[in-house]
């Protein structure tokens, strides 16, 4: 199976090619405005009809069309995720997309560590760096395809990998949640992946920016500029994206590395959307629904699960959290413990939500009746999610 993979790069120092990527940057710029069409915002064929010839500018052909594409991608991507753009984008990021293989000729790897890329003072040679984490994908790629680069010569390179189907055949019982981030189970091991190293993080930085807010605030009141107030509060907001994405991106490599091999990842299929201020919750609990990660997590795993030849499914979260995984009657569950009345069982309330997201899918898959327990009234329903696809 093919998949596509994007790994970072850093290039060495170059003025010919910082020079280009400050022209592709231009021209995109200078077509921006086209592209919007007074809101209408024009598709890639119709905008290259549009500019190609009149808007002039010292960049190949083919990165020239490279542009076009990328700036009509903008606006439809805005369009896409139901922002459409009010007035013409301005890309005050500086960065270069290179076509590589069969794509076009922009770049090429040679075997000499070097690459062969092209600028507007022509051909030029320029070593480049991969992490080591990340060179055996390199080195194994079918394709390279594309190359993109910023001003400080760190970016990506966009390539092919082959890797073996999915067989799907041992389930892992997966529960996320926000003090456990995963504990998943299977018949015989447990694997829990704490997440109060990122919810203390997450609440450091909470507290910073209401400290920085309460400046602004202050400093509006003067009548004083908030710029540099501003630019603070982004970039903490930048930092704590980044270091979610990089908790989800971490976990997701150690719940892949400890998964048995040919096994299928179950999750509970959950729809969660952000609960507004009008909403009868504490601030608290509002706050830490808002912050779970549940998307980001599922997207994560998926990509990790890809490139290692996992299944991902997913089950209905009915009950899976108040049942009991030995003999399926309603529990009480207080905090991180869990208590069977009918059984006496007693176990950790995460654990015991895996194992019936575990038990669930394993029923479902068979093909047996529901039991009529408290389960069988949420009708669940468990689908195998082709990998790439969303839930």
């Amino acid at each position: 199976m093919l998949i596509k993979r994007s790994i970072p790069i850093t290039l060495d120092k170059s003025d010919d090619l910082l020079e280009t990527i400050e022209e592709f940057n231009r021209y995109q710029k200078s077509i921006s405005e086209e592209c919007f069409n007074g809101g209408k915002s024009r598709n890639a064929l119709s905008l290259h009809k549009e500019v190609y010839h009149s808007v002039k500018s010292s960049l190949r052909s083919q990165m020239k069309c490279s542009a076009i594409r990328v700036v009509a991608g903008a606006y439809q991507s805005a369009k896409s995720n139901k922002r459409p753009a009010q007035r013409p984008f301005i890309f005050r990021r500086q960065s270069s997309l290179f076509l590589i293989g069969k794509r076009g000729r922009d770049a090429s790897f040679s075997s000499c560590g070097r690459m062969s890329i092209s600028t507007i003072y022509g051909r030029k040679k320029i070593g480049f760096n991969i992490p080591d984490v990340f060179r055996d994908d390199f080195n194994n790629s079918v394709t390279r395809d594309s190359l993109t680069v910023g001003m400080d010569g760190k970016g990506s390179v966009c390539i092919t990998l082959n890797v073996p189907d999915p067989k799907g055949i041992v389930p892992v019982g997966i529960d996320l949640g926000i003090r456990n981030a995963i504990v998943a189970s299977t018949k015989k091991e447990t694997l829990v992946i704490s997440g109060n190293e990122l919810s203390a993080k997450r609440n450091r930085i909470r507290k910073t920016r209401a400290r920085i807010q309460a400046k602004k605030s202050s400093k509006k009141e003067l009548g004083k500029g908030t710029r540099s107030v501003r630019r603070v509060l982004k970039s903490l907001s930048k930092k704590q994206s980044n270091s979610t994405k990089t908790f989800c991106r971490q976990a997701a490599s150690r719940l892949c590395k400890w998964a048995p091999k040919h096994s299928v990842l179950v999750f509970e299929d959950l729809k969660i959307k952000r609960s507004s201020k009008k909403e009868h919750i504490r601030k608290g609990t509002r706050r830490k629904l808002n912050s779970f990660c549940y998307n980001l997590m599922i997207q994560s795993v998926t990509n990790r699960a890809e490139r290692d030849g996992l299944a991902i499914a997913f089950v209905d979260p009915s009950y899976t959290s108040q049942i009991c995984n030995q003999c399926g009657v309603l529990g009480d569950r207080n905090g991180s413990r869990f208590n069977c009345p009918s059984c006496s069982n007693h176990d950790c309330s995460d654990r015991n939500a895996s194992l019936n997201v575990l038990s669930r899918f394993s029923v479902l898959r068979g093909g047996a009746h529901q039991s009529i327990c408290a389960e069988a009234r949420g009708n669940p329903t468990g689908k195998l999610v082709p990998l790439g696809a969303s839930s």
